[in-house]
């Protein structure tokens, strides 16, 4: 019998690494994994460890050229 399951991972959306080279069957026990391994959810976007950092008013700043509140990690937009 062949039965198929789901699976899931992370992948940064600026690198395009992944999150582990396990892969989970839960989507939200995935997620959790994020801060411990030091990427961040923003948005709707995954960022990798490498692809983020903040800058001297603890703003984070992606690679991607992006810019969120570093408490609220809402996106500012220069307008």
């Amino acid at each position: 019998m062949i039965r198929q399951k789901e699976f899931f991972n992370i992948e940064c959306d600026h690198c395009a690494s992944m999150l582990s080279e396990e892969w989970w069957d839960d989507k939200e026990a995935t997620e959790s994994l994020l801060e411990e391994c030091g990427w961040k959810k923003l948005g709707d976007r995954h960022y990798c460890e490498d692809c983020w950092d903040y800058d001297d008013d603890d703003n984070i700043i992606t690679k991607d050229g992006r810019k969120f509140d570093g408490n609220t990690l809402q996106e500012i937009t220069d307008k």
